[in-house]
């Protein structure tokens, strides 16, 4: 235990909850990006735009908006564990969570310049790449601004808060239907763009005063602190000492087979894969494939995010007692049996659907469960399989199978909706048909969890990263099982 004391001295020795709330408030900001513009206006924007710029295909346009949204997530895949590795060496959070934060909201701004689907695209790029590179410096702050057996506390309060973006952009969206009208529900437009022209005018001035909401949630979080471990060194002496780090870290994860790690970022890239689909499809699934219309899915989408507050708080009390292993696997099941619900309520026979669309708000609920914890979870595992001078690198390998995991999620669900059109299903079936392989990625993604070796009661104790004896443990267990 002695060999960690150097390193825990890096990280916060109290916690102040005026402090914590300060910080918390950037998680209602992001929130509200990710709320507002990738769940809500992003898609149906995106479609409804390349109609009016001549792709009058469904599939097609669908497919643009995939690949875009691929293509930006291997960008976060690509870079992110390098710019942690150079955060860790500065020593430094907070400044890169609000460098982040601009490119992400001057993108979104980009929205409104051109009524262009390339250039709208592009501009998701961007703002994806700031929202999900700023989210990974301001996960890698708590250890430096709240006590190790107060992590989890602190992670629930911030994911209780982060809900407040949600009922934002929920309300936004609303009173931006009441001023510019509802826009039209992408399916029918492409079945019928005569009788139902493309109008969008809402979601277009929904990325204007959604980044002002954005900026006005995260003035308290400029007033925030962390425990900062800065170095006298120069830009290019950190960079240097950077890609050094990070070799290092690429070793010890892979080369030298730190197996907890491994399995971690595995999990995580199949269960994390299955649930970014889920929530990123949402808005669609329920209006194009359940058969609701634009406002009844805001309803149930804001019961979810009620819902999901309410998880968090539970998530994050949790998590200080049990540790993220077995919050995990109920979070799992959580998000299967929320897929579940989704299929059933696409599925149509003889033109009618199986299942009211009501039936989405047992969705809510699962939902709720499911996404109030799930990246409070993630964080815990960092804290706990991470050495505390390389958190932020830690955040960006995690980032590395979440990204890659949103870029092979919407190319599989965009292949299965693909498929379902070449079979000649109609569109609420084509829907049932690209949710189904989510099911098996929850599934592997539990079973490759079972193996993970839980550290939290090491972990609270003051141990950390590499686990020695822990790691002496699990050798020789896999010794025993290979006689």
């Amino acid at each position: 235990m002695d060999e960690n004391v150097g390193t825990i001295e890096l990280e916060a020795q109290k916690t102040s909850y005026r402090n914590v709330f300060l910080w918390s408030s950037y998680d209602a900001a992001d929130t509200l990006f990710s709320q507002a513009i990738i769940s809500i206006a992003f898609q149906p924007f995106i479609l409804l735009l390349a109609l009016e710029n001549g792709i009058t295909d469904y599939w097609t346009a669908f497919a643009l908006m995939s690949v875009f949204m691929a293509v930006s997530n291997l960008l976060v895949a690509l870079l992110g564990p390098f710019i942690g590795a150079l955060s860790d060496t500065i020593g430094k959070r907070k400044p890169a969570v609000l460098i982040s934060a601009s490119v992400m909201c001057i993108a979104t701004f980009g929205f409104m310049f051109w009524k262009n689907v390339w250039w709208a695209c592009i501009m998701f790029v961007i703002a994806n790449f700031g929202y999900q590179v700023g989210r990974m410096f301001y996960d890698s702050m708590i250890p430096f601004i709240s006590k190790t057996e107060e992590r989890g506390k602190t992670s629930g309060i911030s994911g209780a808060l982060s809900f407040l973006g949600t009922f934002a952009a929920i309300g936004l969206s609303m009173l931006a239907y009441e001023i510019w009208d509802k826009y039209s529900e992408p399916g029918m437009v492409f079945a019928d763009p005569v009788t139902n022209p493309p109008e969008y005018r809402s979601i277009y001035y929904l990325f204007g005063i959604a980044v002002a909401a954005i900026i006005l949630f995260a003035i308290p979080f400029l007033f925030s602190k962390e425990k900062e471990n800065p170095n006298l060194n120069g830009f290019r002496q950190n960079l240097s000492i950077a890609k050094k780090s990070f070799r290092e870290t690429l070793r010890e994860i892979f080369v030298h087979r730190y197996k907890n790690a491994i399995l971690f970022i595995l999990a995580w890239f199949f269960v994390t894969d299955a649930a970014n689909t889920t929530i990123l499809y949402m808005q669609l699934v329920m209006v194009d494939g359940a058969g609701a219309n634009p406002s009844q899915a805001l309803y149930v989408i804001g019961i979810g995010g009620i819902l999901a507050m309410i998880g968090a708080i539970g998530v994050g009390l949790l998590l200080d007692r049990w540790g993220p292993k077995k919050n995990f696997i109920i979070n799992v099941f959580a998000w299967f049996f929320a897929v579940i619900i989704c299929i059933l309520a696409c599925i149509k026979i003889d033109g009618v659907h199986i299942l009211p669309w009501q039936i989405m708000y047992a969705v809510a609920f699962f939902i709720g469960l499911g996404f109030g914890g799930l990246w409070l979870i993630g964080r815990q595992f960092i804290f706990e399989i991470a050495p505390p001078d390389k958190v932020t690198q830690y955040q960006g390998f995690k980032q590395i199978a979440g990204r890659v995991s949103a870029i092979v999620s919407p190319l599989i669900f965009m292949g299965f909706l693909g498929l379902g059109n070449a079979l000649g299903y109609n569109i609420s079936n084509q829907y049932a048909l690209a949710l189904a392989p989510l099911l098996v990625f929850f599934l592997i993604g539990f079973f490759i969890l079972l193996r993970y070796k839980d550290v939290h009661k090491a972990y609270l104790v003051g141990e950390r990263a590499p686990y020695k004896r822990l790691e002496k443990k699990m050798l020789k267990e896999d010794r025993e099982l290979e006689v």
